[in-house]
């Protein structure tokens, strides 16, 4: 709870200077860059959380990963996280900027999950209600899942709609797991 909090509060400083200097569009593609280079590198996140490697060290490898792909903004907020000893936040802090950046052009991240691909009208469909429901525009992620046998399962903020024949299943063994019979009748 108390790095999400730490991490929405730089991540909205970034934000802000990045609207005040009108740079919000190349600072969320850094954050969005950022975002995928600390999820697909393992070994660079146990670097940034690893106490025995001196900030200066870790200041010089992010410079080396990330200098000629993002902007003047980005490379320094970077920096100022490591001075701070902030690193190991760094992964949070770009995911925390992209939700404020996602808000703020009114866009709306949806994941839906299925046991089989969406064809384009059922796609159209679903984007068409939600778009109404939310009145926001969508970015919608699609996973395949068979184990989910049929139906979805719909993710969009804090929010989770479980529609799976899988779920469903579940539900009714539950709900038959329990012994209705009275003895003495």
């Amino acid at each position: 709870m108390k790095n999400s909090l730490l991490a929405k509060r730089y991540a909205k400083a970034l934000f802000d200077l990045a609207v005040e200097d009108n740079v919000i569009e190349s600072t969320s593609k850094d954050m969005l860059l950022v975002t995928a280079v600390m999820n697909e590198n393992r070994e660079l996140r146990k670097l940034m959380t690893n106490p025995v490697i001196p900030p200066a060290r870790k200041k010089l490898i992010i410079r080396k990963v990330f200098e000629n792909h993002l902007g003047k903004h980005s490379l320094t907020f970077l920096d100022i996280l490591v001075r701070k000893g902030r690193e190991m936040n760094i992964l949070e802090i770009a995911h925390q900027f992209n939700e404020l950046y996602l808000d703020h052009k009114n866009i709306a991240s949806v994941d839906i999950t299925t046991a089989i691909e969406i064809n384009a009208d059922l796609r159209d469909k679903l984007v068409k209600r939600f778009k109404e429901l939310t009145s926001k525009t969508l970015q919608m992620t699609e996973h395949i899942d068979p184990e989910i046998i049929g139906g979805f399962v719909l993710k969009m903020d804090d929010y989770l709609y479980n529609a799976s024949v899988s779920e469903e299943i579940s539900r009714l063994h539950k709900e038959f797991d329990k012994n209705l019979y009275i003895k003495g009748f």
